[in-house]
């Protein structure tokens, strides 16, 4: 029987089929095993969780199981059904990741796998699988074409100056000859006030003068610590 892209597969009145079953538990497996590959294709160059594969191939399957049995138990309201099923993702996600720090692509990643669970699981085959393209196509543009990715050009530096050094505009002249734009992102004291680390972001105009750069503010910061960190690769 053919179905409009808005039809549920699921009978109206509340009756479950073996054939609309297996097209969602075939669905809900397929979209994980999709969740996988794109999340590794995403971030091979930045290192893939050990954990987090598994999760994004499980979590659509158990979401589509948990909607799925609340049709079973009698919650005929889509709205009920819906709610179960975020409700324990919600659940399962917080007790597995509450003490582990996620980048934002892997919440992300893990947001896909559940929202594909709940759709599945209230029968919108067509609807859930459209969407995942579209998303799928996003993910592979923005990796593509480093759409997301700052430029090996923008650096967070912190710089180490003693507490004697007025540091207001202390490297205003070094940052206007090397940079294309900076700014004072914040001021930290240390070694019991007696020196201050100033955090700058910077946009560096030549990466090959990193090291004049470097030079220039060791000869005003009496040669104390100097930390770089390219946007590029820190962590969230």
């Amino acid at each position: 029987m053919f179905l409009s892209v808005l039809d549920s597969i699921l009978s109206s009145d509340g009756t479950i089929e073996l054939w609309s079953t297996l097209i969602c538990v075939g669905a809900s497996i397929a979209l994980g095993l999709l969740t996988v590959f794109l999340y590794r294709f995403y971030a091979k160059s930045e290192g893939i969780s050990k954990s987090l594969p598994l999760t994004l191939l499980i979590m659509p399957i158990l979401v589509t199981g948990v909607v799925y049995v609340s049709r079973i138990m009698g919650l005929s309201s889509t709205a009920a059904r819906t709610t179960i099923g975020f409700a324990f993702a919600g659940v399962f996600a917080i007790t597995r990741f509450r003490s582990i720090h996620m980048k934002p692509a892997e919440l992300t990643f893990i947001s896909i796998s559940i929202v594909s669970g709940v759709v599945i699981g209230l029968g919108y085959v067509l609807i859930a699988a459209i969407f995942y393209l579209v998303i799928a196509l996003l993910v592979v543009i923005a990796k593509v074409t480093n759409l997301t990715e700052p430029s090996d050009k923008e650096v967070t530096v912190k710089v180490t100056v003693p507490e004697s050094l007025n540091y207001d505009d202390a490297f205003n002249d070094i940052m206007e000859e090397y940079t294309t734009k900076w700014n004072l992102k914040h001021v930290k004291t240390s070694d019991f006030g007696t020196m201050f680390e100033l955090s700058y972001n910077i946009t560096f105009k030549d990466l090959s003068k990193q090291k004049e750069f470097i030079d220039k503010i060791r000869e005003r910061n009496g040669n104390l610590d100097i930390n770089f960190w390219v946007k590029k690769y820190k962590e969230d």
